[in-house]
């Protein structure tokens, strides 16, 4: 009688064992991406200054050598030629922090300057490079700010450089439907005429969804669609086509790495 019990005891300090050894693991990560992080975000200010193109190579490697610390690999898909010479503006959906990262290194061929939230910048050491390497920085509450952010973005995009939107304006949930677009990368677009490029990011969230700081290691699929033009077409019509890419690529289907690799933890 004493037997099942005493089994189920240690299966249980087993299972906490095993537990603590992955919450470990994961905050020895989480040092080694904080380390190098607070290392390479003042080169990356120092750069800017001189060479925002530069800065931003810095940045990719960046994302790279995260990647490498969690052992996430992106596998990316183009479902058409893009020119990197070119400027486009992307457009992803977003469930993860590892999204930033996945699309940076599925585009390593692209100078990308990414739209971003005023409440970012306030995230130490990664906010403060943000706001001095040449991104655009929106602040919603302030209308005349958000427009002159917008000017910006296109003074770059009309030297080659692409931006970089989530429209979603925040992660959304594993399992929830994409969040309500916000509509001024779309209007951006249309003012410039520069075409649109979908992006549908799979199996981050599985990965590191939401509220976690214990991310897996796995895979992340990023499939890049192909580039919409925006001429002739109105705000509604560009966002449901946008909209309507990245839920037929994620309606179910998030991602097979993703997914045994969260089953795992």
């Amino acid at each position: 009688m004493g037997i099942v019990p005493a089994i189920s005891r240690g299966v249980a300090r087993g299972g906490e064992a095993g537990n603590a050894a992955v919450a470990l693991v994961s905050a020895l990560k989480l040092l080694a991406v904080a380390i190098h992080t607070v290392l390479i975000a003042p080169v990356v200010v120092a750069v800017a200054l001189v060479d925002q193109r530069a800065a931003y190579r810095i940045c990719q490697l960046w994302a790279r050598l995260n990647l490498l610390i969690y052992a996430v690999r992106v596998r990316t898909t183009r479902l058409a030629p893009l020119d990197p010479s070119a400027a486009y503006v992307f457009v992803s959906n977003h469930r993860s922090q590892f999204d930033i990262l996945a699309v940076i290194t599925a585009l390593l061929d692209f100078q990308l300057r990414w739209v971003a939230k005023v409440e970012l910048t306030r995230v130490p050491v990664f906010g403060w490079a943000l706001k001095h390497t040449g991104h655009v920085i929106i602040d919603r509450s302030n209308h005349l700010q958000a427009i002159a952010s917008l000017r910006a973005a296109r003074a770059k995009m009309e030297q080659g450089v692409s931006v970089m939107i989530f429209p979603e304006g925040t992660r959304g949930t594993l399992e929830g439907p994409l969040l309500p677009f916000k509509k001024g990368g779309f209007m951006l677009a249309l003012e410039t005429g520069f075409p649109v490029v979908p992006i549908a990011v799979r199996g981050s969230a599985e990965l590191l969804p939401r509220g976690s700081w214990q991310p897996a290691s796995g895979e992340i699929e990023v499939v890049v669609g192909a580039p919409i033009p925006v001429a002739g077409m109105d705000r509604d019509e560009l966002i449901e086509r946008v909209r309507a890419f990245m839920e037929a690529r994620l309606d179910g289907r998030a991602g097979t790495a993703g997914r045994s690799a969260a089953a795992a933890r």
